[in-house]
This record gives C-alpha cells, structure tokens and sequence, in this order.
C-alpha cells in the first residue's frame, strides 16, 4: 500500500486535472461516435464512486491522538480525498478495510501535525481559508463544484480540510529549513534534459532556474515532512476506536 502524504490542494488539484482530461475525452468519443457509430466506450471514470453505507456518524469516535479525539465528521471528510488517491493510483478500491486503514493514518497523520502546528503558534484565519476557496472558483467555479460533488463533499467540509493543508504550508515553511545549491538546479535540470531528448538545451534561464528551486525546496520539505511525522508517531499515544 503506498503512503499517502498529499494535502487537500495537492489532491484537489490532481482531481480537477483528472476531470478535465475526462471531460476532454468524453468531446472525443462524441467527436469519434459521430464518425464511426457503434464503436466502443473507451471512456474512465476519473473518480471513484461512493455509497453511503461508506461513511460514518459525525459524532462517531474514530480514533485519539495523545488524547485528542477525531470523529467521523473528520473521517467523512477524509475518507473520498484517501479513496480517490487510491482509485487514481491504480490501487485497490474495493477493499473497505484497507481503505478505512488508510483513512485513519490519514487522520492521524493530520491530527500530529495540527496539534505541532498550534503548539508553534501556527494559525489559520477564516479570511485566509476563504480567499482561497474564492481563487479555485474564480478558475473554474463549474468544474470545481463537479469535482466536490464527485468526492461526496460539501463546500463546507473541503473549507474544514483546506484549513489543515493552509495550517501545514504555514508550519513547514516556518519548521522547515530548506536549501537548495545550485549543484542540484544544474542536475536536475541536465535530468530533464536528458528525459526530454533535449540534447541542445543549453545554459538555465533565471525563469527555468527558479521553478526548479522551487521543485527541488517543494520535494525536500515533503522529505522532511514525512520524517517529522514518522518521529511524532514514535511518542504519540495513538488508539483506533472503530
């Protein structure tokens, strides 16, 4: 089973792609139907489906942190973001037990780094929650409300989860020391070079050299958010209760 360390943007953002290009094959099918009739359905769902029978009671205790209870309205919440990374992976979605598994590890995961995060200081005002839902609409409110739909969430709930992802960037940006050489910006970007068949790329361009600092510093702070929250499982006092 493979970890799943992906914040709500990050997975939300995979969605909405994922949505897009099946919309853009559903136009090709129509598009090919009307030259050819009868030819077979080659669509794929992009997300998976879901039942009710799936979820829990809100007030249903799931499990406790170091003595912080999570219920099932964090569970229902989080439980499609899990299912659909999963369905999106290629892995195996009929499984409700190893996808209730996988939700809790979610929750926990989440629950150890919020109780960090607010030890720290770290805070996420309403406002800043907001202007973020705001932005995602404005980009495609039609299409962003597909994709809730399609996860079984409501505007609400997805607020209660992006509150998380905002209060972790914020933590990882003031936990986390990142640097980045300019060793690694040559050898990544000879690396894409050579994935490409760009033999000719040349020398970097100040555009190119900072979107690669900015992918090198984003994948060296997952590392270490992965390590941090590996050493807080260590110490924490963690009981499932379903």
């Amino acid at each position: 089973m493979k970890k799943l360390t992906l914040t709500i943007m990050m997975i939300i953002t995979m969605l909405l792609a994922a949505c897009g290009n099946d919309d853009n094959n559903t136009e090709k099918q129509e598009e090919g139907d009307q030259q050819q009739e009868g030819a077979p359905e080659q669509q794929e769902q992009a997300t998976p489906e879901f039942e009710d029978d799936e979820f829990l009671d809100e007030e249903e205790p799931v499990v406790s942190v170091n003595g912080e209870e999570v219920q099932g309205a964090a569970y229902n919440r989080a439980y499609p973001l899990v299912k659909s990374v999963m369905f999106q992976s290629g892995q195996d979605v009929e499984d409700t037990e190893a996808l209730q598994d996988e939700t809790i590890k979610f929750l926990v995961e989440q629950e150890l780094i919020m109780q960090e995060a607010n030890e720290a200081g770290v805070e996420v005002t309403d406002d800043e929650v907001q202007a973020e839902l705001d932005a995602m609409k404005e980009a495609d409110e039609e299409q962003f409300q597909t994709t809730l739909d399609q996860l079984h969430l409501s505007e609400e709930q997805y607020a209660e989860q992006l509150k998380f992802d905002l209060a972790t960037g914020k933590y990882m940006e003031e936990e986390f020391d990142v640097e980045v050489t300019d060793e690694e910006v040559e050898e990544m970007y000879d690396q894409m070079a050579e994935q490409s068949g760009d033999q000719e790329a040349g020398e970097l361009n100040d555009e190119t050299r900072a979107q690669l600092e900015g992918m090198i510093a984003q994948n060296k702070q997952r590392e270490q958010y992965a390590d941090k929250v590996n050493e807080l499982r260590e110490s924490a006092e963690i009981e499932e209760l379903i």
